[in-house]
């Protein structure tokens, strides 16, 4: 087996981008902390999910990338996938996505946990509603990235039943769901700023047709406003000094604009986020100041209350 084939499929199950999965822990420490449970009872469940929910959406991916490979011919970059590109057959990347679903689900069944089972069997249909005919969500103009970014819940969901039997808090799942409907929005502007011949676009995806710049900017602002909206809802209900992370969050914002701005803008491709370091190292340091404050509630801010 070669070394390209090998990277082949790697990019057809899109392995650099697990890094999207590690918001399962996030919601497994949620769960511990406003639980007050115990870490060392659930590490196994946790590592159990996070391997489940890796190897289902890359098997999601798989699927997609059967599915899209016409339309994706008409893409400049996304022509070049393997599958596209004829350099992996379509049986191929079909049988191994089936493989890899069978093994996500044999995973997640080792933690004896319905909820976990349900979570992750509601991640995998969404994909499948998402690209197969003659639902094919993805085709639908706006509601392509609002039900792509439910994808993020899933995953937050699955790592908080991994751990919690008790109901999760609402507050969290809108505000993760519209932070990813902003990203996903981007990255639909990123293909709207690359292509532009309108009709090669509709071929790409018959969605983003209906799309501007104008649209999706508005689109993303909107989404962006309601997780700002839900940020002071978590501040209110949890911590007060959650609002310290504001600066750094509107930052992060303005900086990711400025990315989309780019050409050949790497927020439509979010395996290549890394290329920008110093944005990639700011995420994260932004997202440990949250969960810090999170599970310390510091109470340096809790005079604003009186």
């Amino acid at each position: 087996m070669s070394n390209n084939f090998l990277k082949d499929l790697f990019s057809i199950f899109r392995i650099k981008r697990w890094y999207q999965n590690i918001i399962v822990i996030a919601g497994a420490i949620l769960a511990l902390e406003l639980l007050k449970l115990n870490m060392a009872d659930y590490y196994k469940n946790i590592f159990y999910a996070f391997i489940a929910v890796c190897l289902v959406a890359s098997a999601n991916y798989g699927i997609n990338e059967v599915l899209d490979a016409k339309s994706d011919r008409h893409h400049p970059e996304k022509k070049n996938r393997a599958v596209a590109s004829g350099r992996v057959s379509k049986s191929l990347a079909t049988w191994l996505s089936v493989f890899l679903y069978i093994v996500g689900f044999a995973v997640i069944f080792q933690l004896d946990n319905w909820r976990s089972g349900l979570v992750l069997f509601l991640f995998f249909l969404g994909a499948i509603l998402y690209n197969v005919p003659p639902f094919r969500f993805k085709d639908r103009p706006y509601l392509d990235f609002t039900f792509e970014a439910v994808n993020s819940p899933f995953r937050i969901l699955l790592g908080w039943y991994a751990v919690a039997e008790k109901i999760f808090p609402s507050s969290f799942v809108i505000a993760v769901w519209f932070l990813g409907i902003f990203l996903m929005a981007a990255k639909r502007f990123g293909d709207v700023r690359l292509i532009k011949d309108r009709a090669e676009l509709a071929n790409y995806r018959k969605s983003q047709k209906y799309y501007t710049e104008k649209k999706l900017l508005i689109a993303m602002i909107a989404s962006l406003s309601v997780f700002y909206y839900m940020l002071g809802a978590l501040c209110m209900k949890y911590s007060i000094d959650l609002i310290i992370t504001l600066p750094f969050i509107i930052i992060w914002t303005v900086w990711f604009f400025i990315l989309a701005y780019e050409e050949n803008t790497v927020v439509k491709d979010p395996e290549r986020i890394f290329e920008k370091i110093p944005f990639s190292l700011f995420s994260l340091f932004t997202f440990g100041i949250f969960l810090y404050l999170f599970i310390t509630k510091s109470q340096i801010l809790n005079f604003l209350k009186n």
